[in-house]
């Protein structure tokens, strides 16, 4: 059974990708800008495969996500503990949770400034990781809990 913290969770991500989405593609409404800016704002053009991409990350970002909840849940008995150094071996569950909305905030915010050119490479390299994360974590007995 799916919790309410649980959809309030997804709905959280469902309306950062979608306001990401919608934001990007919004027209600043200025008349005159110059070539540089205009063409620096052709090259960075946000596109929907950046969105496909960006909504892809936050799928593992969740994951990863859920299993670090499962570790929060079990380290005080001596089970799990968390490798991250920024939330502690054994964190409290309000600080996985602000931990990976910020971080997924913060990703999706890097991709919106980063040139497309280079866009590509770091959504596909943070989800790969992100990947690794997981399966190793599955691996080790850890379930996505919300």
């Amino acid at each position: 059974m799916v919790s309410a913290g649980m959809v309030k969770k997804l709905l959280l991500i469902f309306f950062l990708v979608a306001a990401n989405s919608v934001f990007a593609s919004e027209e600043t409404g200025a008349s005159q800008t110059s070539s540089f800016l205009e063409s620096l704002k052709t090259k960075n053009k946000w596109t929907m495969e950046d969105s496909l991409w960006e909504a892809s990350y936050l799928l593992t970002h969740l994951a990863d996500w859920g299993q670090t909840r499962d570790i929060a849940l079990q380290c005080g008995g001596g089970g799990y503990y968390e490798m991250n150094p920024i939330i502690g071996s054994c964190p409290s569950l309000t600080r996985v949770d602000t931990y990976f909305i910020a971080t997924a905030l913060l990703h999706m915010g890097v991709s919106r400034v980063l040139p497309q050119k280079y866009r590509r490479f770091f959504q596909g390299s943070t989800m790969a990781m992100e990947l690794g994360y997981i399966t190793n974590n599955a691996s080790i007995g850890l379930k996505i809990k919300f």
